[in-house]
């Protein structure tokens, strides 16, 4: 059994340890770590990070890739959805849709896709590749009234006759 000091020690073990993907490395299927990942390397798959990505210049990833923050100086093909600070490199490719809290971009990074940003409603978000079409529902917009015309909506009060010698 573990103590709370003893939970808490492997708990910041876990989330602060280290995988490298690296270079001449192919991965086809999903990784998932609780710790940091850089890849070199190329993954076929998602990629499920609840700490730090890193994908280094040699770096490429054909799927979804979660995580906490990222730096990307790669090539992604797929949805990229960053709760904390993601941030494009001069060499960073990426085709595909953003969800970030915050996005850096430097000059040179190409990104083809839209993008989102603002706060995620909770971690949970990160779980699911489904997560960011239910945070992008559109803003329906009232149908027009077809039985309200533009004149009606401007119509201006008529003077009686009597009203209208006493203007005069």
């Amino acid at each position: 059994m573990f103590t709370n000091k003893e939970d808490d020690a492997r708990i910041t073990e876990i989330s602060s340890s280290s995988n490298t993907i690296s270079k001449d490395t192919s991965i086809d299927g999903n990784v998932e770590t609780t710790g940091n990942l850089r890849i070199e390397g190329t993954v076929k798959g998602n990629i499920r990070a609840r700490s730090k990505v890193v994908l280094g210049n040699s770096g490429e990833v054909e799927g979804k890739v979660f995580a906490q923050t990222a730096d990307i100086e790669g090539t992604i093909k797929g949805t990229v959805q960053v709760e904390g600070m993601l941030t494009l490199k001069s060499t960073a490719n990426i085709k595909g849709d953003i969800k970030t809290g915050k996005l850096a971009m430097e000059a040179g990074a190409i990104f083809e896709g839209k993008c989102k940003m603002g706060s995620f409603k909770n971690p949970e978000d990160l779980k699911s590749a489904d997560t960011i079409a239910k945070l992008e529902t559109p803003v329906s917009k009232p149908e027009p009234n077809p039985e309200v015309t533009p004149e009606q909506k401007i119509s201006k009060p008529s003077l009686s006759s009597t009203q209208a010698q006493t203007v005069k």
